[in-house]
């Protein structure tokens, strides 16, 4: 149901509070190539790292992105620490696009534009589509530049997500989130895992839902986590 419409923001690879600091890399939280031209879109929720401290280190996130053409789409994401006793009440601003190339992959840039340590970010990568057997899997590659996202080295951000269509209401996804920093590869090295749903509520509201989990690494996800978003599709064609 997310498909071509999903709405944007980003999910970071977590690990743990300190992760939710930074900017997100991406606008778009969900791999999807660019919309149909006209459409936006608007998707609000929250991240947390550990479920047992929900109203204290949770963050706020709205986002949105409109389909200029077939190829392009732009988006932007505002986070704020409402709920996050260690972020700022306005957190930071990303925006970014999307370029797709050919059917299954698309070229994607950010630029984190407003944040806490008051440093310009950038970030660029690629986006893919595929089918692995019976299952829909697609990937996001991306690296983060410039300060605000690698104050040494390069940033790297890796993201495959098999997608399994329950029924016609419900789509569930098993997203494994890599990440970590060339000026030391492994002690920034974060492998987690974010399995998440789709509950379509009608043609215009989806409501997605997952908890995340650190598998291994330094920097990996210290607790369970929690991600709960309210996507609504607009078309304006």
């Amino acid at each position: 149901m997310r498909g071509i419409l999903a709405v944007a923001a980003i999910l970071v690879v977590l690990s743990g509070t300190a992760a939710l600091a930074q900017s997100p890399l991406f606008y778009d939280p969900y791999i999807v190539l660019p919309g149909s031209q006209g459409t936006a879109g608007i998707d609000v929720g929250i991240e947390n790292p550990d479920v047992s401290s929900i109203g204290d280190v949770t963050d706020v996130f709205v986002t949105g992105k409109y389909a200029i053409t077939d190829q392009i789409e732009a988006g932007a994401r505002i986070t704020t620490g409402l709920l996050n006793d260690y972020r700022d009440t306005f957190s930071d601003v990303v925006i970014g696009a999307k370029y797709g190339i050919g059917t299954s992959g698309a070229a994607t840039a950010n630029v984190s534009v407003y944040n806490e340590i008051e440093e310009i970010g950038l970030s660029v990568g690629y986006m893919h589509s595929m089918q692995l057997g019976s299952v829909e899997t697609c990937g996001h590659l991306q690296v983060g530049l410039l300060d605000a996202y690698a104050a040494d080295g390069v940033g790297i951000d890796l993201r495959v997500e098999p997608k399994f269509k329950v029924n016609d209401m419900v789509t569930a996804y098993l997203d494994v989130l890599f990440g970590t920093n060339t000026d030391d590869i492994s002690g920034w090295m974060a492998l987690n895992v974010w399995p998440n749903v789709d509950i379509a509520v009608n043609e215009s509201l989806v409501i997605n839902a997952g908890v995340t989990a650190g598998i291994a690494g330094d920097m990996k996800q210290d607790d369970i986590g929690a991600r709960v978003a309210a996507i609504y599709l607009l078309p304006i064609k």
